[in-house]
Parts: structure tokens; sequence; C-alpha cells
């Protein structure tokens, strides 16, 4: 059963605010990681950390945009486009934070879960639900439409 159309709606804005909002925080964490903790003269580690400040924070600003009534392919492809970068953004920061706990990683290796690593993983994990979410409700329906067969000239109901 399809969800109603308004129904629908509200979960998609809603999906979008989490999503933003998730965006954000796991870019902002990043900046504080630059910023406060000297992560900006790690080389690789800390160019990176400004890279996911940046992305975050444009893909959060984006699903704050709320949707139009009246939309167009052209704004669900931005859409689409936009929550599986989001996806690959926070799943690529989970991967590596995780392989830089047992690894290091461009020379880096994490030790420990200070708050600031909770932080991102819960924006993270959210970020990944919330637009994995919104993608299966964003695309369009590709439910079969049931055909009914035209009844034989001679039928009668009985």
């Amino acid at each position: 059963m399809q969800p109603s159309p308004q129904t629908r709606r509200r979960a998609l804005a809603s999906l979008r605010l989490i999503a933003a909002l998730a965006l954000l925080a796991t870019g902002g964490v990043h900046l504080e990681q630059y910023l406060a903790d000297d992560f900006s003269v790690l080389p690789t580690i800390g160019p990176l950390f400004l890279l996911n400040f940046l992305g975050g924070t444009a893909l959060g600003l984006y699903f704050l945009v709320p949707a139009r009534e009246a939309q167009g392919w052209g704004r669900r492809a931005l859409d689409l486009l936009a929550a599986w970068a989001g996806i690959a953004l926070a799943g690529a920061s989970l991967v590596a934070l995780f392989v830089s706990e047992h690894t290091p990683l461009f020379g880096f290796m994490e030790r420990g879960y200070r708050l600031e690593i909770v932080v991102a993983i819960v924006a993270e994990v959210v970020a990944v639900l919330a637009l994995s979410a919104f993608v299966a409700l964003r695309r369009p329906s590709t439910a079969p439409v049931l055909a009914t067969s035209p009844r034989p000239s001679n039928y009668t109901a009985s």
C-alpha cells in the first residue's frame, strides 16, 4: 500500500531536515577537529577533514532548502544525487574512522572514543539512515500497474 501524497510529503520533509542536521553536525565535528585539535597539520588527513566539513556543510544546507509542491524530474534527480553524495560522505567517514582505529590510515591512527568521535559516529549513522530512507521514498514509484483483463461479452455475474 502506497502512503498518501500528504504523508509522503511530510515524511520527505522530515527526512530532509534530519539528514541536513546530521550532515551539518558531521561537517561541524570535522571542522572543530581540523581547527582545535590541530588536524590541519596532518598531511592528507587534514585536507580530508576540511573537505568533509565543506561537503557536509554544502549538502546539509541543500537539504535545508524545502522542496516545492510542483517538482519536475530535474529536482528529483538533484535530490537523489545529493542524497547519494551524502550517503557516500557519511559512509566513507565512518569507514575511514574504523580503519584508522585498527591500522594507520595515511600515517594517522585514531585511539579511543573522545566525545567528538562519538558525535561524528552518531551523526554519520543518522545521515546514512535518513538519506537511505529519503532515496527509497523519493524515487518514482516502480510498482507495476495491475491491468484488468477485459471481460468476454458473454460474461454474466452470478
